[in-house]
């Protein structure tokens, strides 16, 4: 069917239709990319005989029974479907965006569409009204421009997306970003990213430069200290946000130092170098400054020294330990033995602690003192001071023997408490004889009773103090010899034990070995203990013996005594053995010596054991005789051979023979 043009009145009179019916339209895409077609469905389908496409107020298709008229300047980019209802449009340009509607008058429908036909974003470019700025004083506008459909525009901070607030504002659609009153954080880089249904494009960074400052300022001390010990380097740093950036001066107690940059080192220093630091920084785009300070306290260490004051420590007298202390102090204390002082009854301090006071010095004060300074930068510990209290002499003592032999040469020990050690001095009737603190007499006499004097002085107390010691002179015992009654002891005889001892003696004991001898029925002591007495004399009573003679000076033992009860020969025995021999044993002290006789005529031989010959007569005597060869005593028994002993020794004849006749036999035959 011929498309003809639509005059303008009948879109008038169609624009007008009321109480319509709603039916929706549905484009084949929405958006729609620059020179791509467009196809719009209606929905539900319904039978139109009469009715208008239009885009905005511009009719594309009118149609009615038997034709189709197209609308001015869309020949050729409009396709109609009378049956379908469907609309095509070709070839279509960012000015065909807009609503699109389809209207008729029986059935009444009206409905209605937007299309956007959008082309891809090209060519993104981002100005701004100024990039030099300064802080919380200038503000800035950016403008996005593009080619293309823009349909919104984004903007960032960096990676952030700018939000907008107070201080910052979006117009012309989003396409101008405003920013008043800028601040550090301003400085971007800045973007604008545009943005539709197909494409979208980011400009190039946009950066800033805004001036701010100086803020945050901070001064810092290294090493951080309360205060610093003369010599030491300590440097101050000064830091601050600025841009540009700021320039820093420094000043001591506020007299400029000539000094600038962010660090002051000071190297070496002294203590006059204590005082106020400050460093000032200025902006010179901003013109705006800053200030911080910092006290720095420099003090010289202190030392300590503890000295005696006054006269020397003396037992019962008040004395004074001063600590001498060069450099500023802060405080001082006072240690004993490593324990800190505090002031008591009769210890006091004085002069801000650096004297110590003793009222009245006891022994228990001995000890290491030692004060201890400090200041702000240091404490020491002074070198021990060893207080050693002088006392003395007390106790004055003599030690030694009070009585002593004649011809002996006697040492006296004279001893006292006393510090330091008292000097000593001795007397003799009265007449100085020595000094130190030991003495030796010369060879005593007899009945001699001697007074000796020991003086001792302390130089430091100025104190004297004697004792006195008496010796008593005896004749003393000179030899102790123990000597028996016989020379040879004899068992079940009597024999006496006596102590010869020259010279005088309180005393006498007897040992047996190395024990007290005690009394019993066959053993008696005489009642001045110079004898013992044995009765009768019995092999129990052997050991060694001594005697010890005792008088007031000491004890002398005589020499040890061994005793041996001699006895014997007794119990003779003569027992036969395999060989045949015979063994003659007899009981005796010392041991026996034994002699064999036959027959009572025939000496046969010395010793236990005697051997019997082959052949010997049934009948024979062997006697045997037993000798004690100390005390000369002795004892005989006798021992016959018996018939037993006879026959074997026949029995020994006959094999004898026999052999001798084997023998003659052979030599015989030999013959």
């Amino acid at each position: 069917m011929e498309q003809r043009f639509i005059p303008r009145f009948i879109f008038i009179l169609i624009t007008y239709i009321t109480g319509v019916s709603t039916v929706t339209l549905v484009p084949s895409g929405n958006p729609v990319r620059v020179g791509e077609n467009v196809t719009f469905s209606v929905n539900p389908l319904i039978a139109i005989v009469a009715g208008t496409w239009q885009f905005e107020n511009n009719i594309l298709v009118f149609w009615y029974p038997g034709d189709i008229m197209v609308g001015n300047g869309y020949e050729g980019r409009v396709s109609f479907n009378q049956t379908s209802l469907q609309l095509s449009l070709h070839s279509l340009q960012t000015n065909d965006s807009g609503v699109y509607i389809l209207q008729s008058v029986k059935p009444s429908v009206q409905a209605q569409v937007s299309l956007s036909v959008q082309e891809p974003i090209t060519n993104v470019s981002l100005t701004a009204s100024q990039t030099d700025l300064v802080e919380f004083n200038d503000s800035v506008s950016f403008n996005c421009t593009s080619r293309g459909t823009p349909i919104t525009f984004s903007w960032y901070n960096g990676s952030s997306q700018v939000s907008t607030g107070v201080n910052v504002q979006l117009s012309n659609s989003g396409q101008v970003l405003t920013i008043s009153s800028v601040t550090r954080y301003d400085r971007g880089p800045f973007t604008c990213v545009v943005t539709n249904s197909f494409s979208n494009g980011t400009s190039q960074d946009v950066y800033l430069n805004i001036s701010y400052g100086p803020s945050n300022l901070t001064m810092t001390v290294q090493p951080e200290q309360l205060g610093y010990i003369s010599g030491s380097n300590i440097t101050l740093s000064c830091s601050a946000d600025s841009n540009p950036t700021a320039l820093i001066q420094w000043s001591y107690n506020n007299i400029s130092l000539n000094q600038t940059g962010p660090t002051l080192r000071l190297t070496n220093t002294f203590q006059n170098q204590s005082g106020g630091y400050t460093c000032t920084v200025h902006n010179t785009a901003t013109l705006r400054s800053s200030t911080a300070s910092k006290t720095i306290q420099i003090i010289d260490p202190v030392s300590a020294k503890v000295v005696p004051v006054g006269d020397a420590p003396v037992f019962n007298s008040s004395f004074s330990l001063s600590c001498e202390v060069t450099g500023p102090v802060d405080s001082v204390y006072w240690m004993k033995d490593g324990v800190i002082l505090f002031s008591n009854n009769k210890t006091s301090f004085s002069n801000q602690n650096k004297t110590l006071s003793i009222s009245q010095l006891a022994l228990s004060d001995d000890g290491n003192y030692q004060c201890v300074a400090s200041n702000i930068v240091s404490n020491m510990t002074s070198v021990t001071y060893h207080l050693t209290v002088n006392y003395g002499p007390w106790n004055v003592t003599i030690s030694g023997p009070a009585i002593a032999q004649t011809g002996d040469r006697v040492r006296l020990n004279c001893s006292a408490l006393s510090q330091p050690p008292s000097d000593y001095s001795w007397y003799y009737n009265g007449t100085k004889v020595a000094e130190g603190a030991v003495y030796e007499t010369a060879s005593l006499t007899l009945n001699r009773s001697e007074e000796y004097v020991c003086t001792a002085h302390n130089n430091i107390t100025g104190i004297n103090s004697s004792a006195t010691w008496n010796l008593t002179v005896i004749v003393g015992i000179s030899s102790v010899v123990l000597t028996p009654s016989m020379s040879i002891p004899l068992a079940s005889k009597p024999l006496q034990l006596f102590c010869n001892v020259t010279g005088s003696y309180d005393s006498i004991v007897w040992l047996k070995d190395n024990r007290t001898l005690s009394s019993s029925s066959a053993i008696s002591v005489s009642a001045d203990n110079t004898t013992v007495t044995f009765q009768p004399l019995q092999t129990s009573d052997d050991g060694e013996y001594q005697c010890i003679a005792t008088n007031v000076v000491g004890k002398h033992a005589s020499e040890m005594y061994n005793l041996t009860a001699n006895y014997g020969p007794m119990d003779l025995k003569i027992t036969e053995e395999k060989g045949p021999q015979l063994t003659c044993t007899a009981t005796s002290q010392p041991a026996c010596v034994y002699h064999w006789i036959l027959n009572s005529n025939t000496n046969v031989g010395d010793g236990p054991t005697v051997s019997i010959p082959l052949l010997t007569p049934v009948g024979s005597n062997y006697t045997c005789v037993a000798r004690n060869p100390l005390t000369n005593v002795t004892l005989s028994g006798t021992y016959t051979i018996s018939e037993y002993n006879a026959a074997s020794s026949l029995q020994s004849s006959v094999l004898l023979m026999a052999c001798l006749v084997l023998v003659l036999t052979a030599l015989t035959q030999c013959l």
